[in-house]
Parts: C-alpha cells; sequence; structure tokens
C-alpha cells in the first residue's frame, strides 16, 4: 500500500520546524471547510483530509511548493528508480468530487467518475471500498500508485439528493483554476456538516449557494 512511503513525507513535515506550520494550516483549512470536534462523526474523516491537503495542496510559505512536491524536489536524485516513480505519481493526486459508478466486472475495484474533469477512475479493491453504493457522491482523493489508483483514507459523503445542485456549481467553475475548484469543495464540506449538525432543517436550505464563483 502507498501509505509505508507517505509515512516519512508526513512525518517530516509535521514535527520540528513545521510543527506550527501545521497549526497554521489547520486555522485556514477548517475555517473554510467546517470546525470539527473530536465527538463529531467524522472528525477521523475530516482530521484525513485535511491532512491529505497540507501533504498534497498546500504550498509551504516561501517555497511556492506542497509539501510532498517540495520533498521529491529535494529527494529524487537519490531514489531508486521504482521509488521515483511512485513519489513522481504522488505529486499527481486527484482531489475531487466523485460519482461511484458501479463495481469492476469481478467485483475487485470501484469505477468512480469525477464530475469536475467527466475523468473515469478504476480505484483498487481495499477495505475501503466496501461502504460504497452505486450512485454515491463523495470528496476524496485518489492516489496513483504502482500503475493502478487507490483511495486516500478521507472521505466525505454528501447527501445523494443534492446530486443535481452540486453538478451545477460544479460546472461554473470546471474550466477555472484548482483554487476555485478546491474552494467549492471545502464550501460543500462546510454544508455536509452543517446538515449533520442541524438535521431538522431542509437540506435543500444548507445545500444553497448564494455566492458566486
Amino acid at each position: 500500500m502507498y501509505q509505508r512511503y507517505l509515512d516519512p513525507i508526513i512525518e517530516e513535515f509535521t514535527t520540528g520546524e513545521y510543527y506550527r506550520e501545521v497549526y497554521h494550516a489547520k486555522q485556514e483549512y477548517f475555517e473554510k471547510a467546517g470546525i470539527v470536534y473530536e465527538d463529531d462523526p467524522e472528525f477521523e474523516q475530516r482530521m484525513c483530509i485535511f491532512m491529505d491537503w497540507y501533504i498534497f495542496d498546500r504550498d509551504l510559505p516561501g517555497v511556492d511548493l506542497p509539501p510532498i512536491k517540495y520533498w521529491f524536489r529535494k529527494n529524487k536524485e537519490r531514489l531508486s528508480g521504482d521509488e521515483l516513480n511512485i513519489y513522481k505519481d504522488f505529486c499527481e493526486t486527484s482531489h475531487s468530487i466523485f460519482r461511484m459508478k458501479r463495481t469492476t466486472w469481478d467485483r475487485r475495484g470501484l469505477v468512480v467518475v469525477d464530475i469536475f474533469s467527466n475523468e473515469t477512475f478504476t480505484v483498487k479493491d481495499s477495505e475501503i471500498n466496501r461502504g460504497f453504493s452505486r450512485g454515491d457522491i463523495f470528496e476524496a482523493r485518489i492516489i496513483p500508485f504502482q500503475k493502478g489508483y487507490e483511495f486516500s483514507r478521507g472521505f466525505c459523503f454528501h447527501p445523494v439528493e443534492m446530486e443535481g445542485v452540486i453538478q451545477s456549481e460544479i460546472k461554473k467553475v470546471r474550466y477555472q483554476d484548482q483554487g476555485r475548484q478546491t474552494k467549492l469543495i471545502l464550501q460543500l464540506a462546510a454544508m455536509k456538516l452543517k446538515h449533520l449538525r442541524f438535521q431538522h432543517i431542509d437540506i435543500r436550505h444548507i445545500y444553497t449557494f448564494e455566492s458566486k464563483f
């Protein structure tokens, strides 16, 4: 699994001189995606999503590269051929909103569609895959690994009845830069958290977009 290759990078960029940077990154992320507490049902999932965002997406101050790309630039000369390909692929993850299309013919993987790009991915079988149903709409990160794809550990599932609303907003930012797309993904995450906490409120009043992207 990819995680054993990623763990040393997480360790390097969350401790020592980077400890305070993680603190600032958490403030930045949860201000946009909604603050979670330890007793929230999605606490662990949201922390996984945050860590992915920090490692794969958020530029380090003064470097203008996220930790994964910065680490790769510093270390690529000493990597073996296999490691070089693995870490190069780590620099090309896909963080998006996906729709579960179907299982593979042998039921050992999932076929999902990136709603932003309309690209289809076949994700390798794992214990994570067992909780999916056809038509699910969810935030996730897909990691290329050894000529295949795997899900990262964090997911945010959105109500399937809001698919039309979500797709409508995605269309508005589909051809804009990654920053605009990530802004929408985080806004949707905040809406899901609000829905969990205020289930007595009509979901259509929560998944609503007053601002233009």
